[in-house]
Protein backbone atom coordinates (compact mmCIF):
# COMPACT_ATOMS: atom_id res chain seq x y z
CA UNK A 1 0.00 0.00 0.00
CA UNK A 2 2.88 2.46 0.78
CA UNK A 3 4.20 1.48 -2.83
CA UNK A 4 0.84 2.48 -4.35
CA UNK A 5 0.52 5.62 -2.45
CA UNK A 6 4.04 6.32 -3.58
CA UNK A 7 3.17 6.19 -6.78
CA UNK A 8 0.17 7.99 -6.68
CA UNK A 9 2.12 10.92 -4.96
CA UNK A 10 4.70 10.71 -7.97
CA UNK A 11 1.95 10.59 -10.56
CA UNK A 12 0.02 13.58 -9.16
CA UNK A 13 1.57 16.08 -12.04
CA UNK A 14 0.42 13.95 -15.02
CA UNK A 15 -3.59 14.16 -13.69
CA UNK A 16 -2.85 18.04 -12.48
CA UNK A 17 -2.35 18.62 -16.12
CA UNK A 18 -5.84 17.06 -17.40
CA UNK A 19 -7.88 17.80 -14.46
CA UNK A 20 -7.11 21.17 -13.21
CA UNK A 21 -5.83 22.72 -16.36
CA UNK A 22 -8.22 20.91 -18.82
CA UNK A 23 -5.93 22.38 -21.64
CA UNK A 24 -4.25 20.13 -24.74
CA UNK A 25 -1.16 21.77 -25.05
CA UNK A 26 0.17 18.88 -27.25
CA UNK A 27 1.19 20.29 -30.39
CA UNK A 28 4.15 18.34 -31.87
CA UNK A 29 3.29 15.35 -34.51
CA UNK A 30 3.14 12.00 -32.80
CA UNK A 31 6.18 10.24 -33.26
CA UNK A 32 5.32 6.77 -34.47
CA UNK A 33 8.36 5.21 -33.62
CA UNK A 34 7.88 1.10 -33.61
CA UNK A 35 4.63 2.09 -31.36
CA UNK A 36 2.25 -0.63 -33.53
CA UNK A 37 5.14 -2.86 -33.14
CA UNK A 38 5.83 -2.52 -29.53
CA UNK A 39 1.97 -3.03 -29.02
CA UNK A 40 1.97 -6.41 -31.24
CA UNK A 41 5.00 -7.78 -29.60
CA UNK A 42 3.79 -7.02 -25.88
CA UNK A 43 0.41 -6.15 -25.71
CA UNK A 44 -1.60 -8.11 -27.90
CA UNK A 45 -0.90 -11.77 -26.59
CA UNK A 46 -2.79 -10.58 -23.82
CA UNK A 47 -5.24 -8.51 -25.27
CA UNK A 48 -6.68 -9.70 -28.59
CA UNK A 49 -4.38 -13.25 -29.39
CA UNK A 50 -6.56 -16.34 -29.73
CA UNK A 51 -9.30 -14.83 -28.73
CA UNK A 52 -7.91 -13.67 -25.11
CA UNK A 53 -9.23 -10.29 -24.11
CA UNK A 54 -7.82 -9.07 -20.44
CA UNK A 55 -9.54 -5.97 -19.21
CA UNK A 56 -11.77 -5.28 -22.03
CA UNK A 57 -9.25 -4.15 -24.13
CA UNK A 58 -8.70 -5.71 -27.32
CA UNK A 59 -5.48 -4.69 -29.75
CA UNK A 60 -6.02 -7.23 -32.41
CA UNK A 61 -7.78 -5.25 -34.60
CA UNK A 62 -5.40 -2.08 -34.80
CA UNK A 63 -3.87 -2.03 -37.85
CA UNK A 64 -2.21 1.00 -38.48
CA UNK A 65 -1.93 4.08 -36.78
CA UNK A 66 -5.04 6.19 -38.00
CA UNK A 67 -7.16 3.40 -36.44
CA UNK A 68 -5.12 3.53 -33.32
CA UNK A 69 -5.16 7.61 -33.55
CA UNK A 70 -9.01 7.83 -33.47
CA UNK A 71 -9.67 5.92 -30.47
CA UNK A 72 -8.82 8.66 -28.01
CA UNK A 73 -10.28 6.21 -24.99
CA UNK A 74 -8.00 3.49 -25.28
CA UNK A 75 -5.32 5.55 -26.19
CA UNK A 76 -5.81 6.94 -22.60
CA UNK A 77 -6.00 3.15 -21.13
CA UNK A 78 -2.87 2.44 -22.68
CA UNK A 79 -1.18 5.43 -21.20
CA UNK A 80 -2.24 5.06 -17.60
CA UNK A 81 -1.27 1.15 -17.30
CA UNK A 82 2.12 1.93 -18.48
CA UNK A 83 2.47 4.86 -17.03
CA UNK A 84 1.51 3.63 -13.62
CA UNK A 85 3.75 0.53 -14.43
CA UNK A 86 0.51 -1.85 -14.25
CA UNK A 87 2.19 -3.28 -17.79
CA UNK A 88 3.33 -5.73 -18.30
CA UNK A 89 2.00 -7.66 -15.51
CA UNK A 90 4.95 -8.90 -12.99
CA UNK A 91 4.94 -12.56 -14.99
CA UNK A 92 5.66 -11.07 -18.01
CA UNK A 93 9.07 -9.60 -19.12
CA UNK A 94 9.20 -5.88 -18.41
CA UNK A 95 10.10 -2.80 -21.14
CA UNK A 96 13.30 -1.99 -21.14
CA UNK A 97 13.48 1.36 -19.36
CA UNK A 98 14.43 3.30 -22.85
CA UNK A 99 11.93 1.51 -24.56
CA UNK A 100 9.04 2.25 -22.17
CA UNK A 101 10.15 5.82 -22.37
CA UNK A 102 10.05 6.21 -25.90
CA UNK A 103 6.94 3.77 -26.02
CA UNK A 104 4.96 6.04 -23.43
CA UNK A 105 5.68 9.43 -24.85
CA UNK A 106 4.68 8.53 -28.40
CA UNK A 107 1.60 7.26 -26.92
CA UNK A 108 1.07 11.03 -25.21
CA UNK A 109 1.89 12.61 -28.49
CA UNK A 110 -0.43 10.41 -30.31
CA UNK A 111 -3.23 10.94 -27.67
CA UNK A 112 -2.56 14.85 -28.30
CA UNK A 113 -2.85 15.29 -31.68
CA UNK A 114 -5.78 13.07 -31.73
CA UNK A 115 -7.63 14.84 -28.31
CA UNK A 116 -7.71 18.09 -30.75
CA UNK A 117 -9.55 16.56 -33.47
CA UNK A 118 -11.83 13.70 -31.96
CA UNK A 119 -12.96 15.49 -28.49
CA UNK A 120 -16.34 14.90 -28.19
CA UNK A 121 -16.56 16.04 -24.42
CA UNK A 122 -20.28 16.74 -22.79
CA UNK A 123 -20.64 19.50 -21.33
CA UNK A 124 -20.18 19.41 -17.37
CA UNK A 125 -23.33 20.95 -15.36
CA UNK A 126 -22.01 23.82 -12.94
CA UNK A 127 -22.83 22.51 -9.74
CA UNK A 128 -22.67 23.55 -5.77
CA UNK A 129 -20.46 21.99 -3.45
CA UNK A 130 -21.00 18.76 -1.74
CA UNK A 131 -21.27 18.58 2.27
CA UNK A 132 -18.01 17.90 2.39
CA UNK A 133 -16.32 20.64 0.69
CA UNK A 134 -18.95 22.87 2.33
CA UNK A 135 -17.33 21.76 5.62
CA UNK A 136 -13.54 22.35 4.63
CA UNK A 137 -14.51 25.35 2.89
CA UNK A 138 -16.72 26.64 5.81
CA UNK A 139 -13.92 26.00 8.04
CA UNK A 140 -11.00 27.52 6.12
CA UNK A 141 -12.30 30.33 5.36
CA UNK A 142 -13.50 31.42 8.85
CA UNK A 143 -10.16 29.56 10.09
CA UNK A 144 -12.35 27.59 12.89
CA UNK A 145 -10.56 25.58 15.51
CA UNK A 146 -12.98 22.34 14.63
CA UNK A 147 -15.43 21.20 11.73
CA UNK A 148 -18.86 22.14 11.32
CA UNK A 149 -20.75 18.65 11.10
CA UNK A 150 -19.10 15.27 11.91
CA UNK A 151 -18.96 13.75 8.30
CA UNK A 152 -19.02 10.04 7.48
CA UNK A 153 -17.06 10.98 4.43
CA UNK A 154 -13.87 11.48 7.30
CA UNK A 155 -13.85 7.72 7.68
CA UNK A 156 -10.04 7.27 7.78
CA UNK A 157 -8.81 6.76 11.56
CA UNK A 158 -5.18 7.16 11.42
CA UNK A 159 -2.62 5.14 14.10
CA UNK A 160 0.53 6.66 14.89
CA UNK A 161 -0.02 9.72 12.56
CA UNK A 162 1.00 7.61 9.52
CA UNK A 163 -0.05 10.50 6.74
CA UNK A 164 2.17 13.67 7.09
CA UNK A 165 1.97 15.41 3.92
CA UNK A 166 4.71 17.75 4.79
CA UNK A 167 7.19 15.11 4.72
CA UNK A 168 6.65 14.57 0.99
CA UNK A 169 6.88 10.86 1.79
CA UNK A 170 5.08 7.37 3.17
CA UNK A 171 6.77 5.34 5.87
CA UNK A 172 7.52 1.76 4.68
CA UNK A 173 4.50 0.04 6.72
CA UNK A 174 1.51 2.32 7.90
CA UNK A 175 -1.99 1.28 10.05
CA UNK A 176 -5.25 2.96 9.22
CA UNK A 177 -8.60 2.07 10.32
CA UNK A 178 -11.75 2.91 8.95
CA UNK A 179 -14.57 3.78 11.18
CA UNK A 180 -17.04 5.58 9.75
CA UNK A 181 -18.65 7.99 12.56
CA UNK A 182 -16.84 5.99 15.26
CA UNK A 183 -16.04 6.90 18.47
CA UNK A 184 -13.12 9.42 17.85
CA UNK A 185 -15.46 11.60 14.87
CA UNK A 186 -18.31 11.70 17.73
CA UNK A 187 -16.10 13.67 20.20
CA UNK A 188 -14.56 15.85 17.64
CA UNK A 189 -14.10 19.38 18.45
CA UNK A 190 -17.07 21.06 16.09
CA UNK A 191 -19.59 24.02 16.53
CA UNK A 192 -22.40 22.91 18.76
CA UNK A 193 -26.42 23.99 17.56
CA UNK A 194 -25.56 24.31 14.26
CA UNK A 195 -28.54 23.12 11.43
CA UNK A 196 -28.67 20.00 9.39
CA UNK A 197 -26.74 20.37 5.56
CA UNK A 198 -29.61 20.88 3.03
CA UNK A 199 -30.56 18.09 1.09
CA UNK A 200 -31.80 18.06 -2.15
CA UNK A 201 -35.06 15.68 -1.88
CA UNK A 202 -35.55 15.30 -5.96
CA UNK A 203 -32.01 13.50 -5.85
CA UNK A 204 -32.09 9.82 -6.54
CA UNK A 205 -30.61 7.27 -3.83
CA UNK A 206 -29.76 10.16 -1.55
CA UNK A 207 -25.87 10.38 -3.27
CA UNK A 208 -24.54 13.83 -3.22
CA UNK A 209 -21.64 13.06 -5.59
CA UNK A 210 -23.90 13.76 -9.15
CA UNK A 211 -23.45 16.85 -10.36
CA UNK A 212 -26.91 17.26 -12.11
CA UNK A 213 -28.36 16.77 -8.72
CA UNK A 214 -26.32 19.58 -7.24
CA UNK A 215 -28.06 22.34 -8.09
CA UNK A 216 -30.08 25.13 -6.07
CA UNK A 217 -33.27 25.87 -6.26
CA UNK A 218 -35.08 29.08 -4.12
CA UNK A 219 -36.40 26.41 -1.17
CA UNK A 220 -32.77 25.03 -1.38
CA UNK A 221 -31.20 28.22 -0.79
CA UNK A 222 -33.18 29.13 1.85
CA UNK A 223 -32.36 26.07 3.64
CA UNK A 224 -28.55 26.95 2.89
CA UNK A 225 -29.13 30.86 4.41
CA UNK A 226 -30.45 29.51 7.18
CA UNK A 227 -27.44 26.93 7.78
CA UNK A 228 -25.25 30.05 7.55
CA UNK A 229 -27.18 31.56 10.54
CA UNK A 230 -26.49 29.02 12.63
CA UNK A 231 -23.55 28.41 11.75
CA UNK A 232 -22.66 32.41 12.98
CA UNK A 233 -25.19 32.05 15.60
CA UNK A 234 -23.16 28.88 17.15
CA UNK A 235 -22.04 29.46 21.14
CA UNK A 236 -18.51 28.11 19.76
CA UNK A 237 -18.73 30.46 16.93
CA UNK A 238 -16.26 32.77 19.23
CA UNK A 239 -13.07 34.20 19.33
CA UNK A 240 -11.58 31.79 20.65
CA UNK A 241 -12.38 29.33 17.32
CA UNK A 242 -12.48 31.33 14.66
CA UNK A 243 -9.18 32.60 13.47
CA UNK A 244 -10.25 35.41 11.75
CA UNK A 245 -12.24 37.08 14.41
CA UNK A 246 -9.72 39.84 15.36
CA UNK A 247 -9.56 41.50 11.80
CA UNK A 248 -12.85 40.71 10.65
CA UNK A 249 -15.26 40.20 13.85
CA UNK A 250 -13.81 42.31 16.07
CA UNK A 251 -15.24 46.13 16.09
CA UNK A 252 -12.77 49.03 14.78
CA UNK A 253 -11.04 51.44 16.95
CA UNK A 254 -12.88 54.43 18.00
CA UNK A 255 -10.73 56.84 16.18
CA UNK A 256 -11.46 54.40 12.67
CA UNK A 257 -14.60 55.20 9.91
CA UNK A 258 -16.93 51.89 10.38
CA UNK A 259 -17.63 52.59 7.14
CA UNK A 260 -14.57 52.01 5.69
CA UNK A 261 -13.62 48.96 8.41
CA UNK A 262 -16.99 47.37 7.27
CA UNK A 263 -15.77 47.98 2.85
CA UNK A 264 -12.14 47.05 3.43
CA UNK A 265 -13.08 43.71 5.94
CA UNK A 266 -15.71 42.79 2.91
CA UNK A 267 -13.26 42.98 0.74
CA UNK A 268 -10.92 40.54 1.81
CA UNK A 269 -13.39 38.20 2.76
CA UNK A 270 -15.48 37.94 0.17
CA UNK A 271 -12.80 37.91 -2.73
CA UNK A 272 -11.89 34.77 -0.35
CA UNK A 273 -15.52 33.32 -0.09
CA UNK A 274 -16.13 33.87 -3.60
CA UNK A 275 -12.83 33.11 -5.26
CA UNK A 276 -12.79 35.41 -8.36
CA UNK A 277 -12.15 39.42 -8.57
CA UNK A 278 -15.07 40.96 -6.72
CA UNK A 279 -17.44 43.20 -8.33
CA UNK A 280 -17.34 46.72 -6.24
CA UNK A 281 -21.18 46.36 -7.31
CA UNK A 282 -21.44 43.36 -5.55
CA UNK A 283 -18.92 44.90 -2.49
CA UNK A 284 -21.55 47.60 -2.04
CA UNK A 285 -24.31 45.31 -1.74
CA UNK A 286 -22.94 43.20 1.14
CA UNK A 287 -21.57 46.69 2.77
CA UNK A 288 -24.86 48.03 2.69
CA UNK A 289 -26.36 45.46 4.09
CA UNK A 290 -24.18 45.49 7.38
CA UNK A 291 -24.20 48.98 7.50
CA UNK A 292 -28.31 48.55 7.61
CA UNK A 293 -28.10 45.86 10.85
CA UNK A 294 -26.01 48.65 12.36
CA UNK A 295 -28.99 51.07 11.73
CA UNK A 296 -31.30 49.22 13.25
CA UNK A 297 -29.64 48.43 16.31
CA UNK A 298 -26.93 45.62 16.21
CA UNK A 299 -23.80 45.51 17.75
CA UNK A 300 -20.98 45.64 14.83
CA UNK A 301 -19.60 41.87 15.48
CA UNK A 302 -23.80 40.77 14.94
CA UNK A 303 -23.50 42.49 11.93
CA UNK A 304 -20.54 41.16 10.20
CA UNK A 305 -22.10 37.63 11.53
CA UNK A 306 -25.06 38.61 9.44
CA UNK A 307 -23.63 39.72 5.97
CA UNK A 308 -20.66 36.62 6.70
CA UNK A 309 -24.00 33.97 6.91
CA UNK A 310 -25.12 35.97 3.48
CA UNK A 311 -22.24 35.40 2.11
CA UNK A 312 -21.60 31.61 2.54
CA UNK A 313 -25.16 30.97 1.20
CA UNK A 314 -24.92 33.23 -2.02
CA UNK A 315 -24.88 31.04 -5.44
CA UNK A 316 -21.21 32.68 -5.83
CA UNK A 317 -20.04 30.60 -2.88
CA UNK A 318 -21.92 27.37 -2.97
CA UNK A 319 -21.18 27.04 -6.74
CA UNK A 320 -17.99 25.49 -8.41
CA UNK A 321 -18.24 27.73 -11.25
CA UNK A 322 -16.86 26.57 -14.98
CA UNK A 323 -16.46 30.06 -16.94
CA UNK A 324 -14.69 28.38 -19.94
CA UNK A 325 -17.42 26.65 -20.69
CA UNK A 326 -18.31 27.05 -24.67
CA UNK A 327 -18.27 25.51 -28.09
CA UNK A 328 -14.43 25.46 -28.36
CA UNK A 329 -13.77 20.99 -26.43
CA UNK A 330 -10.45 22.97 -24.79
CA UNK A 331 -9.54 25.78 -23.55
CA UNK A 332 -7.57 27.97 -21.49
CA UNK A 333 -9.19 29.17 -18.46
CA UNK A 334 -8.51 32.10 -16.31
CA UNK A 335 -6.49 31.63 -12.95
CA UNK A 336 -9.31 32.26 -10.81
CA UNK A 337 -10.83 29.05 -12.13
CA UNK A 338 -7.28 27.60 -11.84
CA UNK A 339 -7.12 28.11 -8.24
CA UNK A 340 -10.36 26.70 -7.18
CA UNK A 341 -10.13 23.60 -9.80
CA UNK A 342 -6.63 22.98 -7.60
CA UNK A 343 -8.07 23.35 -4.72
CA UNK A 344 -11.38 21.95 -4.91
CA UNK A 345 -9.13 18.29 -6.27
CA UNK A 346 -6.60 18.28 -3.68
CA UNK A 347 -8.02 19.95 -0.46
CA UNK A 348 -11.75 19.72 -0.95
CA UNK A 349 -12.13 23.23 -0.77
CA UNK A 350 -11.66 26.50 -1.32
CA UNK A 351 -8.14 28.16 -2.52
CA UNK A 352 -5.75 29.67 0.32
CA UNK A 353 -4.54 33.43 -0.18
CA UNK A 354 -1.57 32.37 -1.80
CA UNK A 355 -3.62 30.83 -4.77
CA UNK A 356 -5.38 33.67 -5.12
CA UNK A 357 -2.84 35.74 -4.75
CA UNK A 358 -1.22 34.48 -7.95
CA UNK A 359 -4.62 34.02 -9.57
CA UNK A 360 -4.86 38.27 -9.17
CA UNK A 361 -1.14 38.63 -11.00
CA UNK A 362 -1.83 36.43 -13.85
CA UNK A 363 1.10 34.13 -13.10
CA UNK A 364 -0.39 30.83 -11.65
CA UNK A 365 -1.02 29.71 -15.01
CA UNK A 366 3.32 29.64 -15.95
CA UNK A 367 4.32 25.82 -16.05
CA UNK A 368 7.48 26.51 -13.15
CA UNK A 369 4.90 28.40 -10.73
CA UNK A 370 2.05 25.87 -11.61
CA UNK A 371 4.51 23.10 -10.57
CA UNK A 372 5.92 25.04 -7.07
CA UNK A 373 2.33 25.18 -6.08
CA UNK A 374 1.57 21.89 -6.80
CA UNK A 375 4.05 20.83 -4.57
CA UNK A 376 3.31 23.23 -2.05
CA UNK A 377 -0.28 21.88 -2.00
CA UNK A 378 1.28 18.23 -1.78
CA UNK A 379 3.22 19.22 1.90
CA UNK A 380 0.02 20.89 3.05
CA UNK A 381 -2.28 18.95 6.04
CA UNK A 382 -5.46 19.67 3.63
CA UNK A 383 -3.96 16.85 1.61
CA UNK A 384 -5.08 14.64 4.35
CA UNK A 385 -9.08 15.54 2.75
CA UNK A 386 -8.07 14.13 -0.59
CA UNK A 387 -7.15 10.80 1.43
Amino acid sequence: MAAHRMNAMSRFTTMLIVLALSLVSATAAPGKGNLLETINQHCVKCHGKDGKIKGDVDLKGIENMEALGSNTELLQKLIDVIDFNEMPPEEETALPKGERDQFLNNLKNLHGTSAKHNSTFPHIPARRMNRFQYDNAVVDLFQLKGVVFSLPERMMREHQNYFRPETGKMPAKVTVGSRPLGKSQLIEKRLGGVAPFPQYLRAENGFDNRGDHLSLSPLLLESFLRLGQSIVASNDFNSDNVGIWQWFFEAPKADQSTDQAIRHRLERFLNTAFRRELDPLVLDRYAGFALAKLKEGASFTDAMKAVSAAAISSPKFLYLYDESAGEKPFQRINGFELASRLSFFLWGSIPDQQLLDLAAKGTLSQPEVLEATFYRMLKDQKLKRFC
